[in-house]
């Protein structure tokens, strides 16, 4: 059996010092995030008839509180998310360009729970700023609202009814048009 000393394990701790990354990774090294295939416009499965949705209720990220009834007599795209979400995250960049259109109120609803104070520079690190982002960190309104899954987008009529959902990802920022049709029937 070796003897341990004072010499031995000063030169083993220097040999694990030594081999310890102390520096961040290169950027090359870091792993990008996986490609995210969006989903088809034609997956949208339309509401017949039109559904009346139950009532939900959503924070702001100055603390108030927004319904469903607060964006009546406008289309609305709705869109439910979560920033641990790579699809949806992929998504939100799409979505922001499709509020940018100006054709429909476009709403990203957060149900992180850690609230505006996650949410808020998110988006900004993101570039998100054409969005309504709201909040849902219970998950009352996805509970409500019967979303099952992250991504959900619900497509809403000015009427106040649901005319579709997409369930996944999709590339709404070249919808307008496909989306003025199913929105204004």
């Amino acid at each position: 059996m070796a003897l341990l000393t004072r010499r031995t394990l000063i030169a083993a701790s220097a040999t694990v010092v030594g081999a310890l990354p102390w520096r961040k990774p290169a950027a090359a090294q870091t792993p990008a995030l996986p490609q995210v295939d969006m989903m088809p416009l034609s997956a949208i499965v339309a509401a017949k008839p039109p559904a009346v949705l139950p009532p939900a209720t959503f924070g702001t990220l100055d603390g108030g509180r927004k319904t469903l009834a607060d964006f009546a007599g406008r289309p609305v795209v709705l869109n439910f998310w979560a920033t641990w979400c790579i699809p949806c995250v992929a998504e939100l960049p799409e979505l922001d360009r499709l509020a940018q259109t100006g054709a429909f109120t476009v709403i990203a609803v957060s149900a992180d729970r850690g609230g505006a104070a996650l949410v808020k520079p998110f988006a900004a690190s993101h570039h998100i700023t054409h969005l309504t982002l709201l909040l849902d960190p219970a998950t009352e309104a996805v509970h409500a609202l019967g979303i099952g899954g992250f991504p959900t987008t619900l497509l809403i009529g000015a009427d106040g009814k649901l005319r579709g959902t997409m369930e996944g990802p999709a590339a709404w920022g070249s919808a307008a048009p496909a989306l003025t049709a199913l929105l204004q029937a």
